[in-house]
């Protein structure tokens, strides 16, 4: 049996698997970045109430809080630690760094420090942030980061580094049904200026129900993935919406081939080139982090798929 969550941490991404056959648990990515902004409270209110925007009270106090919670919008971010720790989730086995943008990576070096993982997948790469544009703590997380990513050590304080890419095999992921269909050597080309490029695109199956995690993945992967992978990428039970539900991430014939059941759009403010309309075409279901919360999804051993979401809306 296994569990996916898909945790509500705003703009970014966080994705946990506990595959409790094996007893190991895999983390996706991190964000405690966490809070609404004044852009994505906007944008939730306008949706609410189309004449209803950022507001204020007489006194010029910022009441958007209290607005968003007088119109029923009562969905909570997602600290990923506590969550780990409220759900008893630890002993992460494996941390998986689909690519180096920070709403993937914020508070990575806090997880290691309060909760510990024993291996680290990074890919080999030199992309580099604007410092400036980071926080203290977020530039703690990506010097952190380089430390993993340029090391020629085989570990770091007891942390093993692995960089498996398409085509590698391993019995320690592959136990766990995980297939890495990206990148490759051709796909990283230009991945230096375009991090989105470097993203791990990983197929998980378990008692024949797929589970697609995409990153930020971009029409130039989607593209080499339709052509190379057309069984393995055929009706796909959980999608995981490549670069948080936006037209980048979005290509048309491989959402139609995929035909998911399940399409997860991790975000906090919906995008200008929100694409979920589009998903909805070829996907049963397609649920945002942003109205439905952490949602959970359980898959036992005959195949049978329970869902969760922690706000029915």
């Amino acid at each position: 049996m296994i569990r996916i969550h898909f945790l509500n941490v705003g703009q970014g991404d966080c994705c946990i698997i506990e595959f409790l056959d094996t007893q190991r648990v895999t983390m996706v990515d991190i964000n405690r970045d966490n809070k609404i902004d004044k852009e994505s409270s906007k944008e939730i209110l306008k949706s609410l109430n189309e004449n209803l925007y950022y507001c204020y009270d007489l006194l010029g106090r910022d009441v958007t809080k209290e607005m968003l919670a007088e119109k029923g919008y009562n969905v909570i971010l997602q600290d990923p630690l506590d969550y780990l720790k409220k759900n008893n989730i630890g002993n992460i086995f494996r941390f998986i760094s689909s690519h180096p943008h920070m709403d993937h990576l914020s508070g990575i070096s806090k997880l290691k420090e309060e909760i510990g993982f024993t291996n680290i997948w990074v890919v080999k790469n030199k992309y580099e942030q604007d410092l400036s544009k980071l926080t203290e703590c977020q530039k703690h997380d990506w010097d952190f980061y380089k430390q993993i990513r340029d090391t020629t050590k085989n570990s770091i304080n007891g942390t093993w580094i692995v960089r498996p890419e398409e085509g590698h095999q391993e019995h320690y992921y592959m136990e766990d049904g995980i297939q890495i269909l990206s990148p490759n050597a051709t796909l990283k080309e230009g991945g230096d200026s375009n991090a989105n490029k470097l993203s791990y695109v990983l197929l998980i199956t378990h008692k024949e129900k797929k589970i697609l995690l995409t990153g930020d993945a971009e029409q130039e992967t989607w593209e080499y993935l339709l052509n190379n992978y057309t069984k393995e990428l055929k009706n796909i039970d959980i999608l995981k919406a490549a670069h948080h539900g936006r037209d980048s991430g979005y290509y048309q014939p491989a959402v139609k081939h995929m035909a998911p059941k399940y399409t997860i759009v991790s975000v906090g403010k919906k995008p200008e080139t929100d694409a979920s309309n589009k998903y909805r075409q070829y996907s049963e279901k397609v649920w945002s982090t942003r109205w439905k919360g952490n949602i959970v999804f359980k898959i036992d051993d005959y195949g049978v798929i329970d869902s969760y979401a922690q706000y029915e809306r």
